[in-house]
Order: structure tokens, then sequence, then C-alpha cells
């Protein structure tokens, strides 16, 4: 089977070498070929720009989408802007016959992202939390609605809440996510 990872930098497995991604070990836990299409800073419409090159040209079999943060960090789009950019990937991916896994975005720890991450930037976690949590919703209701599969992060990674940074999890967290993504799908 042939799966694309695409999203941000917890996709790309940053600050981590690719080969401990989620994607990777994915790779390692099912013997797929697994393409990490993660890039660092991306929002939803930087994905979107991207969708056709970096996903849809590789005609695979799933894609599993996870972004949406950085939306929120640097103030990009609303939850439900983000939302849009979401459904319309998943769409698009549809109608190419490319089945399509959305996973919520994981939380950020607060203290720590205030503490590490982008330090001195202003940047209010809380709020980025509570948009992540409503985009988190609405990926369910998505879902839900349009026979998609969900990998709930949001409700699972609190349960390990490693972060290298307050945003990006741990190397044990990746592959914690790795294990989610192949129970749910």
């Amino acid at each position: 089977m042939k799966v694309v990872c695409a999203g941000n930098s917890i996709v790309n497995g940053f600050p981590h070498r690719r080969s401990c991604s989620f994607p990777s070990v994915l790779r390692e836990l099912t013997g797929w070929k697994v393409i990490n299409k993660g890039i660092n800073g991306e929002t939803t419409a930087m994905l979107a720009e991207r969708f056709d090159r970096d996903v849809i040209s590789h005609a695979p079999e799933k894609v599993i989408i996870l972004t949406g943060t950085n939306d929120f960090i640097f103030k990009t789009e609303t939850p439900e802007g983000a939302m849009k950019n979401i459904a319309d990937l998943a769409e698009k991916a549809k109608e190419k016959g490319v089945e399509v896994v959305l996973l919520t975005p994981i939380s950020c720890n607060e203290t720590q992202a205030a503490e590490c991450w982008m330090k001195g930037s202003g940047t209010d976690y809380n709020e980025v939390n509570g948009k992540l949590s409503e985009l988190a919703e609405m990926i369910r209701e998505y879902g839900s609605m349009n026979s998609c599969k969900v990998v709930d992060l949001e409700v699972e990674y609190k349960k390990f809440a490693e972060f290298h940074d307050g945003i990006h999890p741990t190397v044990e967290g990746q592959a914690y996510i790795a294990k989610k993504v192949k129970e749910g799908i």
C-alpha cells in the first residue's frame, strides 16, 4: 500500500531526523510505502497550494493529513477557514480515488511552548489551543458526515503529552503517533 502523509512540521518530524518522524515509524510498523510530505511552518493554505504536486501526483491509496497548528500560531486563518481548506483537500483526494485519513491536531503544552518556541513572540498558546480544539471538533464532525476516517490525536496525544518544545512531539511521541495512526486506519 502507498500512503502519503501531508502536513506541517509534526509530519516532517521536526526537530528530529526524518527517520524518527511518525511517517517513517508507520512505514516500519506496517511495511507500507509511506511518503513523508511534511513541511516545517506550513499552514493549511500552503498545503493546499502543493497538494496536487506532493500528494495527488504520487497516486497513493491513502493520504494522511495533519495540519492547522501554524494557522493559529501565525494567525493566518480561523478554525472555520482552516477546516474549509482541509475539507477541500479531502474532497480533491476523494475525487482521485484516494482514501482520506484526517488527524486532529495535538494541543500545545502552553507553558513549555511559551518558554521554548518563538520566545518573545507574544503568542497566546491558550488561544492557540482553543482554536486547535475547535478545529479538532470540526474535523471529527466532517469525518462522521463524510465517511472519512479520523484519528483523534487531540484526545490520544494528551495521554502521552511529551513535547520537545511545547509544540513538537519527542522522538517517543512521534512513535506514539505512528502507533495511534496504525491502530486508527
